[in-house]
């Protein structure tokens, strides 16, 4: 008998060892899992929400850099589609400044009676008016990304966009990096006023320029050019009226959005010698950015983690649904990225979460 004791005994510590070993190994896999970046996520984290039914509404989802917001946010809708049932879509109007098509799909998705949304608004006001007045309570959660809504709606729960003020100071840093103390005239494409996200970019530019660079010098004062105020055919001759009547000076155009960095390379392209000593300064990366910084007509960009942002905003919600605390402004990461660290394990990392390393 105990002979058969011993024996039992002998075969539950074996598997007790081997669950222990199994155990073990499943951890360092989940581990190392969490390592990886936003492009091969836990799946795990997908498990134990309700079967909730979200709309993604963006002001753009093609181009650039709102395409791989999409492909963050569509990304995380597959995982919770598999993990716990949620269901949802992502959807933006036809052209990103066509707001009355965005209330046109906010309006569809509210009798839809979706469970949450995510919102990129294409205009803070006008979009800020329609969801004051359609959202008077919190029935229908909202977060907003990327950008400012002026809105009262108890509605709006949360805000997940970069803090652009910092990122305005770290663009004039970045200068700095590239010219040093020289005597330096630089032309800020700002955004929109009415937007504080937008204005941020400009503002904390500005502002730690003239706080910290006493040899550098803004062509319009202590505002930028508001480019959104304007077509982008006025904005290009603008900047090419500004290097031919300051062609004496060393200038550099500094730019608040990816489309600005395109409009501040076309018109300096279209300049020659000229517009070849002129240096630019960009925000948000893609691969347009990652080309134009490689080929040394862009010193460098301020870039948004847009994969982050279409991917964590939609678990944020989950996360609200599920009755979890959620941060009211989370912070999407940025990075410097320039001609001399583009190369550094920052960057590269920083490039993997969005599969343009």
């Amino acid at each position: 008998i105990m002979k058969k004791v011993l024996a039992l005994v002998l075969a539950l510590a074996m598997v007790m060892m081997m669950f222990v070993a199994c155990k073990k190994q499943e951890q360092n896999s989940s581990a190392d899992a969490s390592k990886s970046g936003a492009q091969e996520p836990a799946k795990s984290y997908a498990m134990g929400y309700e079967k909730y039914d979200l709309a993604c509404l963006y002001s753009e989802i093609t181009g650039d850099f709102w395409s791989i917001v999409y492909n963050g946010c569509t990304a995380a809708l597959e995982e919770l589609k598999a993990g716990s049932g949620v269901t949802g879509y992502c959807v933006a109007p036809a052209t990103a400044n066509d707001y009355t098509q965005q209330m046109d799909l906010i309006e569809t998705a509210k009798n839809k009676g979706v469970d949450g949304i995510v919102l990129c608004p294409s205009n803070a006001d006008s979009i800020g008016t329609y969801v004051t007045d359609v959202f008077p309570d919190e029935s229908i959660p909202i977060i907003v990304i990327d950008r400012s809504l002026n809105t009262t709606s108890p509605a709006v729960v949360a805000t997940y966009a970069s803090d652009a003020y910092a990122m305005g100071e770290a663009q004039a840093q970045m200068m700095h990096e590239c010219y040093g103390d020289v005597e330096l005239t630089y032309l800020n494409l700002g955004m929109s006023p009415e937007n504080k996200n937008w204005a941020d970019r400009s503002f904390g530019m500005i502002d730690y320029c003239k706080a910290n660079y006493p040899t550098y010098t803004n062509i319009n004062g202590d505002q930028p050019y508001w480019v959104g105020q304007v077509t982008q055919d006025i904005t290009i001759q603008y900047i090419q009226d500004t290097v031919n009547s300051n062609h004496d000076k060393t200038l550099c155009i500094v730019a608040t959005c990816n489309s600005y960095n395109n409009y501040a390379i076309a018109a300096l392209s279209e300049l020659g010698e000229a517009g070849a000593k002129v240096g630019v300064m960009g925000w948000d990366f893609s691969k347009t950015e990652k080309a134009n910084i490689e080929s040394g007509v862009m010193y460098g960009a301020m870039g948004q983690n847009p994969y982050l942002m279409g991917y964590d905003s939609t678990y944020m919600m989950c996360d609200f649904l599920a009755g979890k605390t959620i941060e009211k402004n989370a912070t999407v990461p940025y990075q410097v990225v320039t001609k001399n660290n583009l190369d550094s394990e920052e960057v590269q990392n920083y490039l993997k979460t969005m599969n343009l390393r």
